[in-house]
C-alpha cells in the first residue's frame, strides 16, 4: 500500500510537535533578551537561557538570530541606536551652553531609564562594568569619534571660561551617568531607595552638578 502524502502544514522552525503551540515574535524575543541581559549580564546569558525565559524552543530563537552576536547586532541597531542618537543630539543642540547641555543630558538619561527599565542596569553592567560585551561591540562598530568630538567640546568650553576648569572632561560623562543611572538601577531592588522617584533623582543630580555640596 503506497504511503499517504502528508498534507499537514510544514513544521516551522522552533515549533514543537504536538502539545501547546508556543510562539514569540522577533520583537518579543529582543525584549526578553534585553531584560535578561540587564539582570545577569550579556556574558552570563546564553541563547538557550533566552529561549527558556521566552518559553520557546532554541530552534525558534535560532530562526530569528543565528548567534548571540547576531542578536547583539540587532539589539544595538534597533534598541540602543535610537537612544544613543537622542543622547548624541544634546550637545549638538546646545553648543554654546554647557549648563543647558548637561541639564538636558541629566533629564534625558532619567527619561530613558524610566521608560526602558533595562536601560540603566544594562548600561551600568555593560558599558561601565567589568564585563563589557556591549561596550566592545559598540566600540568595534562605531569607534570613539563622537566621544572625542564631545570631549573636544567640553575642553573648548573650559578654554572659553564656560565650564569649571577643575572638572576633568574625561570623567564628566561617567559622573553624570553614575548620578542618574546608579539610582535607577538600584531603586527597583533596594528597599532603602524605594521612596525615590525620577523627579528626585533628576533634582539631586542637577543640584550636585549645579551648586555642588556646599549649597
Amino acid at each position: 500500500m503506497p504511503a499517504q502524502k502528508d498534507n499537514s502544514e510544514p513544521r516551522r522552525p522552533g515549533r514543537p510537535r504536538g502539545g501547546k503551540r508556543v510562539t514569540a515574535s522577533r520583537e518579543q524575543l529582543l525584549d526578553i533578551a534585553l531584560n535578561l541581559f540587564s539582570r545577569q549580564g550579556i556574558a552570563n546569558t546564553s541563547l538557550n537561557a533566552i529561549a527558556k525565559e521566552a518559553g520557546v524552543t532554541p530552534a525558534m530563537l535560532h530562526y530569528y538570530f543565528n548567534s548571540r552576536e547576531q542578536l547583539l547586532d540587532a539589539m544595538i541597531e534597533e534598541r540602543f541606536l535610537p537612544l544613543r542618537e537622542r543622547i548624541g543630539t544634546i550637545f549638538a543642540d546646545n553648543r554654546d551652553s554647557p549648563v543647558n547641555a548637561l541639564t538636558e543630558m541629566v533629564k534625558v538619561l532619567a527619561e530613558l531609564a524610566e521608560q526602558y527599565h533595562w536601560f540603566a542596569p544594562l548600561w551600568m553592567q555593560e558599558v561601565i562594568g567589568e564585563m563589557p560585551v556591549l561596550r566592545t561591540h559598540l566600540q568595534a562598530r562605531f569607534g570613539d569619534e563622537k566621544y572625542q568630538a564631545t570631549l573636544a567640546t567640553l575642553k573648548g568650553w573650559q578654554q572659553e571660561g564656560k565650564l569649571n576648569q577643575a572638572l576633568a572632561p574625561e570623567l564628566l560623562f561617567t559622573t553624570l551617568l553614575s548620578l542618574v543611572l546608579v539610582p535607577f538601577s538600584r531603586m527597583r531592588n533596594d528597599e532603602r531607595l524605594k521612596s525615590l522617584s525620577p523627579e528626585i533623582i533628576v533634582r539631586h543630580a542637577l543640584a550636585v552638578i549645579g551648586t555642588g555640596i556646599g549649597g
